[in-house]
């Protein structure tokens, strides 16, 4: 993934780290208490202890400021992968619970459906937050694939749809899907995909496990 705050500004000057993640931690508390229509670049500004000005220099507005903000959080401590794909599976789906939802980025995953974003701005949130995701579990049902855990007909592109997909069927219709929501939707997908969930579970942890590459997603 690319670092959301590694770029200069677009002034030419050498950007800040330390201002960026001021800002970007301000904005995602921001974007959790009042969501993307009460989001102000001013008050950002004011609560990070710096200047709009500043914040225009470094992203081209608010939905390109909540961007790259998510995509921070996403970055910063990714789920550690431990060669037992349906483990591996659980643990990416309890942080993409937590980054969907507990700083209201549901809200900006929204917006990118609408007809109103430009393509630009749509491509940036695919690239930065979508296909790393995809990405991450694209690989690991690959890998169980590889290891005989789940059959080598097995529709990975549909499996990493039914993960993810299934939080926002539950957040859109108005439900909630529960604290065990990660461990019910792997066991779930596994199942649609030919696997046993119970296998999955126990299956002994692999030496060096290489995790195949995933690229070429477009949507």
């Amino acid at each position: 993934m690319a670092d959301p705050t590694s770029e200069p500004s677009r002034a030419g000057r050498q950007r800040d780290p330390l201002i960026d993640e001021a800002v970007m931690t301000v904005a995602l508390e921001h974007l959790s208490r009042n969501g993307i229509g009460g989001f102000s670049i001013a008050a950002v500004a004011s609560d990070a202890g710096t200047t709009r000005p500043a914040i225009y220099r470094r992203w081209n507005g608010k939905i390109d400021l909540l961007i790259a903000a998510v995509a921070w959080l996403a970055s910063t401590e990714p789920p550690t992968r431990t060669g037992r794909p349906y483990a591996d599976l659980v643990r990416e789906m309890q942080h993409f619970r937590h980054c969907i939802s507990h700083v209201g980025a549901l809200s900006l995953a929204g917006v990118m459906l609408t007809d109103g974003v430009e393509e630009p701005i749509r491509s940036t949130y695919h690239e930065q937050i979508a296909h790393p995701r995809w990405r991450r579990l694209g690989e690991t049902l690959l890998l169980a694939v590889d290891l005989g855990e789940l059959p080598g007909d097995a529709d990975i592109e549909l499996g990493t749809s039914l993960l993810t997909g299934s939080w926002y069927a539950f957040a859109w219709s108005g439900r909630d899907p529960g604290e065990d929501w990660p461990e019910r939707v792997v066991a779930a997908t596994w199942r649609a995909l030919g696997g046993t969930p119970e296998a999955g579970l126990a299956a002994a942890v692999p030496g060096e496990a290489a995790y195949p590459q995933v690229t070429g997603r477009e949507d």
